[in-house]
């Protein structure tokens, strides 16, 4: 299956198969779903090029349609644990279910500044370090850590003002 031939059958072969997976799994979001099946043929090109697979079957590519979609769930989970953390009462971040719903918490963030806003998401959406941040603003890491306190309790208080 090393030529673009017979990548090409393949595809043509089980398109179907796959993309009835990843609808199911997508509860039928159609652009969700061939969004998967488009990262699972890539991820299909790339191990026959560099000669990491060899044979490849329908089976294959729906576990990879799978492991694609646990992945984008988990990546979705921690980045809505992070933006709750920014808006838990907290100056530390949490790690469980705050009363913040995941709708809540980009209007929580509108009401910030954009400076204030970036460095919050780069700390806890992103996951930087405040000196990583720091650097990437161009500020102090005393100045950071100021922006950060000064964010996260106006994200606070338009909390406790809704």
């Amino acid at each position: 299956m090393s030529s673009e031939a017979g990548l090409l059958s393949f595809y043509e072969v089980a398109f179907d198969d796959v993309y009835r997976s990843a609808a199911r799994l997508t509860w039928g979001d159609r652009s969700v779903a061939e969004d998967l099946v488009q990262e699972a043929f890539v991820r299909l090109v790339r191990s026959v090029r560099s000669g990491g697979l060899t044979t490849v079957g329908i089976g294959w590519m729906i576990t990879t349609v799978r492991r694609i979609h646990i992945d984008s769930l988990r990546s979705r989970e921690r980045e809505q644990r992070r933006l709750r953390a920014v808006a838990a009462p907290s100056s530390l971040p949490v790690s469980g279910p705050t009363s913040a719903d995941s709708t809540e918490i980009p209007s929580m963030l509108d009401g910030l500044a954009d400076r204030e806003r970036a460095a919050l998401i780069l700390r806890y959406v992103d996951d930087l370090s405040v000196a990583d941040v720091a650097d990437l603003m161009g500020d102090s890491v005393r100045a950071t850590e100021s922006l950060l306190q000064r964010a996260k309790r106006k994200v606070r208080d338009t909390r406790s003002a809704s």
